[in-house]
């Protein structure tokens, strides 16, 4: 029935239900399926939650390239990740908040970034245009022919449509004679093309000098966005980042913690650490943050973004947590005045005499690389200022001021020698006991290696051990001693202790047997001089005696809390020298010894108004006591600042009376 006015809009609308088995199992499918669908939805949207909960939200700062686009200051580096390594620490690093990537070609793991990536990009939290990705073109693929196939081969093993940035990662082609082929020009002419057809959001260079980038100035129609060079308190590379800040091209730093791996690639045996820098690990320490994290702030306040490089979950995490605090200007200048300095990833596999570059100074253009490393090796040794040796009986001079090693962990003792010898010390005391004389003898062929200090400027003295008493046994003892030294002979030899731990009244092999066996070692050359330690005058007594060669030293225990004067007095008698151990008064390290505790000099109340009176540390007086006495003195430490403040004679001389009452 129509209305009277005729519009369609005035008819009512029947519903006809129709109840028909058919429609209702059709009607039942339906419902069926959208509430499948529902569910699966709710499922997607209860993951996509888990996995956002997965990302942690860092507003990491950007620096705006001449290319327009953004490049975060700080980004994961890839090198060198182990096969299965990396693809676990790129997910982990942008789930902890990194936007910036660095890959590259050579580095032979970009499927696996990529396969991390798409990883990524599936979970639906963080966008392709969120991500900003490097990569560069290896020395292989120079040239028009290669830049465009090369570069489309690294999208593919990234799974990514375009990259932010691609670099050329040297320049170096591999071929030989005095010119680069393909040219520079030539390859970076084809980059171009890459951002014109949208491959590459920008274009750069990395480990090309000044002079290299001008080359590509005078030629190029895109300018370069980013010089990736090494950078890190060790190699500030201040000059190209000053110049390349005032052409407008950011500096990425690589190697932001001294690229402490790089030895093995560059087969080098040297390789200082910046991450142990007493410096460094000072402000750290201070600062409550760890040596990394201070490096990774330098670099940021050194003007440059820092590509960080780490598989372990929880450097990766820490590496990025730099954003909240600053280092004080204090420690920043601190950091940037490191006298000399060493270029790390330097170059040197590229060096050949069929050319196109026979130093490295041609590589870098400049004339002061080929010195760079031995003058940095040289700036690492303080001039020998210790207190003046002492003439022993056997005819040759000791340093009175050596580094004692016992006690030391494993691991501690190579670097705590490296840094006595570095800061002037020219005697190192070791012992067979002490089981750590293998790691001395690293710490000794480094030292040599290193060519500032000879073996012949150096005392080294070890100790036969109780066990290894009697005529068979001395030789084999110090042969073993020398191997783990990695030394020809030593320049003193003591027996330990008068001690051989056989049981009855009388000590077995005696000490006469074992004194004979000694002196042969010096006429065979393996050592230069041989004493004792931990013997009282009684058996020094028994020992001359007996001795064709009379001990050039008795090492024992004396400080103001144990001075041994009737020892000293007798030792001094028959121009036997005594050396201090345990100057310092030895707690707590002898408590577990002693199963008892011990008083502490070193907490002496009138020790320390001493060394608030003299400006000088309570340990620095010890040793000037010990010395001023006439004692040679061994005080022990690990700590390389502890190392290099008592290396030098700590004061101009105690006043007598003042010794009187110390002592």
């Amino acid at each position: 029935m129509m209305p009277r006015d005729g519009s369609p809009s005035a008819v009512k609308r029947v519903h006809v239900y129709d109840l028909s088995r058919d429609v209702l199992r059709r009607a039942d499918k339906q419902q069926v399926a959208n509430l499948k669908s529902g569910e699966g939805q709710e499922r997607r949207l209860r993951s996509t939650e888990r996995e956002s909960a997965k990302y942690r939200i860092v507003h990491t700062p950007t620096r705006v390239l001449n290319s327009g686009k953004e490049i975060p200051l700080i980004g994961l580096g890839t090198w060198k990740s182990a096969t299965g390594e990396v693809r676990t620490a790129v997910r982990e690093a942008i789930e902890c908040g990194y936007r910036h990537i660095d890959c590259a070609e050579y580095y032979g793991n970009e499927k696996e970034v990529g396969e991390a990536l798409k990883a990524v990009f599936s979970a639906g939290v963080v966008k392709r245009e969120e991500l900003f990705v490097t990569s560069k073109l290896w020395n292989t693929n120079h040239g028009e022919d290669r830049v465009r196939p090369a570069c489309v081969n690294i999208l593919k093993d990234l799974g990514l449509k375009y990259l932010d940035l691609l670099l050329i990662h040297w320049p170096v082609t591999g071929n030989s004679g005095d010119v680069l082929k393909p040219s520079t020009g030539e390859t970076w002419q084809a980059m171009e093309k890459l951002v014109n057809e949208g491959l590459v959001s920008s274009i750069g260079v990395s480990n090309f000098s000044i002079k290299k980038i001008k080359d590509i100035l005078e030629l190029c129609r895109i300018k370069p966005a980013v010089s990736q060079v090494e950078v890190h308190p060790y190699f500030r590379n201040d000059e190209m980042i000053e110049w390349c800040k005032a052409q407008d091209i950011h500096v990425t730093a690589y190697a932001p913690l001294g690229s402490p791996d790089s030895a093995n690639l560059l087969k080098r045996k040297l390789t200082p650490s910046l991450l142990t820098d007493p410096t460094a690990e000072r402000i750290a320490k201070r600062m409550n943050k760890n040596v990394g994290q201070v490096l990774i702030k330098w670099g940021l306040q050194h003007g440059t973004s820092v590509l960080p490089k780490s598989v372990r979950s929880e450097r990766i995490k820490s590496n990025l947590d730099v954003l909240d605090w600053d280092l004080a200007s204090e420690d920043y200048h601190e950091l940037s005045s490191f006298r000399s300095q060493l270029r790390m990833v330097d170059g040197s596999v590229w060096i050949s005499s069929s050319g196109p570059y026979r130093s490295l100074s041609e590589l870098w253009d400049d004339p002061a690389e080929n010195d760079r490393f031995s003058n940095f090796i040289r700036s690492q040794y303080e001039s020998s200022t210790l207190a003046p040796a002492v003439s022993i009986s056997a005819g040759i001079e000791m340093p009175v001021v050596g580094l004692g090693t016992w006690r030391s962990e494993p691991g501690e003792v190579q670097r705590s020698v490296l840094a006595a010898v570095r800061a002037g010390y020219r005697h190192i005391d070791c012992a067979e006991v002490y089981g750590n004389e293998s790691e001395v003898g690293e710490a000794l062929e480094q030292v040599f290696t290193e060519g500032v200090v000879s073996r012949k400027e150096l005392w080294v003295t070890s100790k036969l051990w109780n066990t290894n008493h009697g005529k068979r046994k001395v030789k084999p003892a110090v042969q073993k001693t020398l191997k783990d030294l990695r030394l020809d002979y030593l320049d003193l030899y003591l027996i330990h202790w008068p001690v051989s731990g056989n049981l009855g009244p009388t000590l077995q092999p005696s000490l006469e047997e074992t004194w004979s066996a000694m002196e042969s070692l010096v006429d065979d050359g393996l050592v230069r001089a041989i004493g004792v330690s931990n013997f009282s005058g009684t058996k020094l007594k028994d020992l001359l005696e007996t001795a064709r060669i009379k001990p050039a030293v008795n090492q024992v225990e004396a400080h103001p809390y144990f001075r041994s004067d009737g020892l000293f007095d007798f030792c001094k008698s028959r121009g036997i020298h005594m050396t201090a151990y345990s100057p310092l008064g030895g707690a707590p390290d002898n408590e577990s010894l002693a199963k008892r505790k011990l008083p502490k000099l070193m907490q002496d109340p009138f020790l320390n108004e001493l060394s608030r009176k003299l400006d000088k540390s309570a340990a620095q007086i010890l040793i000037r006591w010990a010395v001023q006495r006439g004692t040679s003195v061994l005080p022990k430490s690990t700590n390389p600042a502890r190392i290099k403040v008592r290396e030098a004679p700590p004061c101009t001389g105690l006043r007598h009376q003042q010794g009187q009452r110390d002592i």
